[in-house]
């Protein structure tokens, strides 16, 4: 017999067993308190956000959250997900009762459409939402690089070749020290980049100050993001002498899991496509996250990206990926 319930967490005890739960379902994807925090912390306004749990005679043994997707232009859309511990997981009942629960509670806002995900290798839920309507709108290749033994050598002169067309390879650490317009330059670069990743939905520009938020995230690391500088553009008169941002590579800390380090994004300005400039920003990025201790870095790419082949070339392996549903209501 299953109970469903919001939650909202407040304690370190709180948070720990829905993290405790999260971790127990995805050992190789583990949460942390502080991510957890910060989610429910840095919200933005107006948008739907809101955790719930599902009891089994007085356990907890699933954690999930439904939210109004605030990256896409949809209107009408709303996303949830949920990891329930391994016994549960192949319950027909748990996912059923999780799915009405969430269609009344969303009921008032007359949603038009319901989407969520998982990972292709959960065959069981996977099934479950195929014949209860779901459709597969995207399939996210996962991967993972071995660092621990990378031969550099096989990619001798790629980063000259970018420094010889004259674009400067920089931690953000640093340029946000030598630019004080970084903020301001990052936010325009990354929407510009972010409206050719593949999506579900077309891409909603965030918030100026909802991007600066993101400066606060536990798992943010500027010295482990790869900032590709073109000095020869980017002046707009108003004194800027360092260049324009054409690309990026950003590492993220892995609070759970510190040895292995994950890529959030890499990406590059049309305007500068097809100069080697993500390739050599990544050897980069290889680079900072040996000298930190790291031994693997993770990422993952829509299966048609150009990006993917650049990892391939680098030596990643596709390990089971994330699959992205909707169902129209």
């Amino acid at each position: 017999m299953f109970t469903i319930r919001p939650i909202q967490p407040t304690t370190d005890a709180e948070y720990q067993a829905l993290v405790d739960i999260h971790n127990a379902a995805w050992p190789d994807e583990p949460a942390a308190i502080a991510n957890m925090r910060f989610s429910d912390e840095h919200l933005q306004e107006n948008k739907l956000f809101q955790r719930f749990v599902v009891e089994s005679g007085g356990r907890l043994v699933t954690e999930g959250v439904y939210l109004e997707p605030y990256w896409a232009n949809a209107p009408g859309k709303y996303q949830y997900r949920y990891s329930a511990l391994p016994e549960f997981e192949e319950h027909t009942e748990l996912h059923s009762l999780i799915y009405d629960y969430l269609l009344d509670q969303l009921a008032d806002k007359r949603p038009t459409r319901l989407a969520t995900g998982t990972r292709e290798d959960r065959s069981f839920r996977v099934a479950w939402l195929k014949a209860n309507g779901f459709v597969l709108k995207m399939r996210m290749a996962e991967s993972e690089l071995d660092i621990t033994n990378f031969d550099f050598s096989r990619f001798n002169g790629a980063q000259d070749r970018v420094m010889a067309a004259g674009v400067v390879i920089l931690p953000l650490a640093e340029l946000r020290e030598k630019d004080p317009q970084w903020t301001q330059k990052l936010y325009e670069m990354l929407w510009e980049i972010e409206q050719d990743v593949p999506h579900v939905d077309p891409p909603q520009k965030e918030p100026f100050d909802e991007f600066l938020k993101g400066f606060e995230h536990p798992s943010f690391w500027p010295e482990g993001w790869q900032m590709a500088i073109d000095p020869t553009a980017g002046d707009d008169g108003v004194g800027d002498d360092i260049g324009a941002y054409v690309g990026v590579s950003m590492l993220a800390k892995n609070p759970s899991m510190p040895q292995r380090i994950n890529t959030w994004l890499t990406g590059v300005v049309r305007s500068h496509r097809r100069k080697g400039i993500a390739l050599a920003m990544k050897l980069r990025a290889i680079e900072f996250a040996i000298q930190q201790g790291g031994t693997a870095i993770r990422t993952d790419n829509e299966e048609n990206n150009p990006m993917l082949g650049i990892n391939k070339q680098l030596g990643f392996v596709e390990i089971p990926a994330e699959v992205a549903f909707d169902k129209e209501l």
